[in-house]
């Protein structure tokens, strides 16, 4: 067993062993081999400082920012305006709806014929030569001409399918209307938020700035009395401790409204660097509808949802397509019908080798064609291809209905815990106001029993404390139910605008 000497040696030598790899492993960067975890590049590139890549000014122009006033105090409503104008959530929407749009419509064109006009237009030119013991005759042959066909396909009768797909399609393009909707009732409770957040964070920093006023006047009346003798020192270094106190919170509130603004300002969607002023927040109201019961304030909210509708209609749209797969094992009825017209010419020469020249035959000719056929189609045999669409769709069909239960089930919860939530809010925001004012009051109470020689600075810190306390509590209730009442309007589908 070796010494503790030696052990300490041991693993003074194991601890330095990977420095001293590594150290050989920088040391023979240029000519090693690049490793799996490590970036190469090639010897004629220049190397960046470390991972830090090389600038590209064409990717460092900044994008035009909107058109927004300085000094203009934006409503909730103006900013909904500018988000919708500005994010490019709403232009995504809006392009998705088009194309299911486009796709319905595509749809529906599978009942008109399809007219197909063809044509075509050649020359060929060809020699031949024979070796006889007398004569050696050449021919020559040139043809050109020119064919043009009009055909029309018309599908008549297929059992429905056509009309199973055009309605899938048909919901399809309803679901992306759906989800436009929905895109501005999300952009508009995002930017709701955001507002209603940022409109507490002036209420904390004013609480936080009147706490700092307050602390500094108990320092002044600790510093009062001990200059009179009254007080102590410990009473001053107390009342200091309590201006450090606040002015930390003041700076914390003033950072957080720093925060909100820039996340109002990414919900809206405008660049990081814009500066925009918002007015006040009205304090929202308790609407009569949640007196409503239960139950019906739920179906009513049900009804509206675009999630519920968007799965109702996904559920319609794999009924239509289940439709589609057995209409298309049955047979289809169709009209064929073609015209078509050509033109050609040729010639053929016979040049021998000796004596004059041979005649030639020169041919021309125009020809005309139509024909007009009914026909049916009948599907026989498809190894199983025919049974596995349906067994899909059927498939999709099941999925579709447990996706619109579930969406359902979600829904409930989402409208009563929202509904509670809004009600616990605008309770803890009255209850909040209440405190507010006692705190203010006892404050003063301590104050002036303090100046006046009765109480004592730590009562008079504590009292400090509770009303800041009790003044950011109010401002985060009052923030609290206003996002309540907003996420209650998107939980019921009825956010279709800015709250007032």
């Amino acid at each position: 067993m070796p010494r503790p000497e030696r052990r300490h040696a041991l693993a003074g030598c194991a601890w330095a062993a990977p420095l001293l790899l590594a150290g050989c492993a920088v040391n023979g960067l240029e000519s090693a081999p690049p490793a799996h975890d490590q970036p190469w590049q090639p010897v004629a590139a220049p190397a960046p400082a470390g991972f830090v890549l090389a600038p590209r000014a064409e990717l460092g122009r900044l994008p035009p920012g909107a058109d927004i006033d300085p000094a203009h105090r934006h409503t909730l409503p103006e900013l909904v305006d500018l988000a919708q104008r500005q994010n490019p959530v709403t232009r995504i929407a809006w392009n998705e709806a088009r194309q299911a749009a486009l796709a319905a419509g595509v749809a529906r064109n599978a009942w008109l014929p399809q007219l197909l006009a063809t044509a075509m237009g050649g020359s060929q030119a060809s020699r031949v030569e024979v070796s006889g013991q007398r004569l050696s005759p050449q021919f020559d042959n040139r043809a050109h001409g020119a064919v043009a066909v009009l055909s029309l396909q018309w599908l008549m009768f297929d059992f429905g399918e056509r009309d199973a797909l055009a309605a899938a399609a048909e919901q399809g393009s309803v679901i992306a209307n759906i989800g436009f909707t929905a895109a501005h009732q999300q952009l508009i409770e995002s930017v709701s938020l955001a507002y209603y957040a940022d409109a507490a964070a002036p209420a904390r920093v004013a609480v936080a700035e009147r706490s700092l006023a307050n602390s500094r006047a108990v320092r002044e009346a600790a510093e009062a009395r001990l200059a009179q003798g009254r007080g102590t020192v410990i009473e001053v270094a107390q009342a200091r401790q309590g201006v450090a106190q606040a002015e930390l919170a003041r700076v914390q509130a003033q950072g957080l409204a720093r925060d909100g603004e820039h996340r109002l300002i990414a919900a809206i969607g405008l660049s990081p660097m814009s500066r925009l002023q918002r007015a006040e927040a009205p304090m929202p109201r308790l609407d009569s509808d949640l007196a409503a019961p239960l139950e019906r304030f739920v179906a009513d909210a049900l009804a509206r949802r675009p999630d519920v509708q968007a799965a109702h209609a996904a559920a319609l749209a794999g009924q239509s397509a289940l439709q589609g797969a057995e209409a298309a094992r049955w047979p289809k009825v169709f009209l064929s019908a073609s015209a078509s017209r050509g033109s050609g010419a040729s010639s053929i020469g016979i040049l021998p080798g000796l004596g004059p020249l041979a005649p030639s035959l020169n041919l021309s000719g125009n020809g005309n064609g139509a024909g007009l056929f009914i026909g049916v189609t009948v599907p026989l045999f498809d190894g199983g291809l025919g049974d596995s669409l349906e067994l899909q769709a059927r498939q999709r069909v099941d999925i579709a209905q447990a996706r619109l239960d579930r969406v359902r089930q979600q829904a409930v919860l989402q409208i009563v815990v929202a509904q509670d939530t809004l009600r616990s809010a605008l309770a803890a925001a009255e209850a909040a106001q209440s405190l507010q004012t006692t705190a203010a009051t006892t404050h003063d109470a301590a104050l002036d029993a303090y100046r006046n020689g009765v109480g004592t600075v730590t009562a008079v810190a504590l009292a400090d404390t509770q009303m800041l306390l009790a003044g950011q509590a109010l401002a985060d209730a009052r923030a609290a139910a206003q996002s309540a009442a907003v996420t209650l309007a998107l939980a019921t589908g009825t956010l279709g605008a800015a709250p007032r």
